[in-house]
């Protein structure tokens, strides 16, 4: 079963994700395996020289541990 979030900005998937994770900036970027900098460059506006886009694989994998998540709960 694949929830079915709406497709919202990056910054707006990261942060809506954080947040039914209960998580911190440091814990999420852990629980992804990236450096807290790389999390940080993904939550910049787009609009931003420093701005990263996240990766399909990654939104694919985040989807895939808020469905974990859900069923723990």
């Amino acid at each position: 079963m694949k929830i079915s979030l709406p497709q919202s900005s990056q910054q707006e998937f990261l942060r809506e994700a954080m947040d039914q994770l209960n998580m911190t900036h440091d814990e999420f970027a852990s629980r992804l395996s990236v450096a807290r900098r790389t999390l940080d460059r993904w939550l910049l506006p787009s609009e931003s020289a420093d701005a990263r886009a996240l990766p399909e694989t990654g939104r694919a994998y985040i989807e895939e541990v808020l469905q974990r998540n859900k069923k723990e709960t």
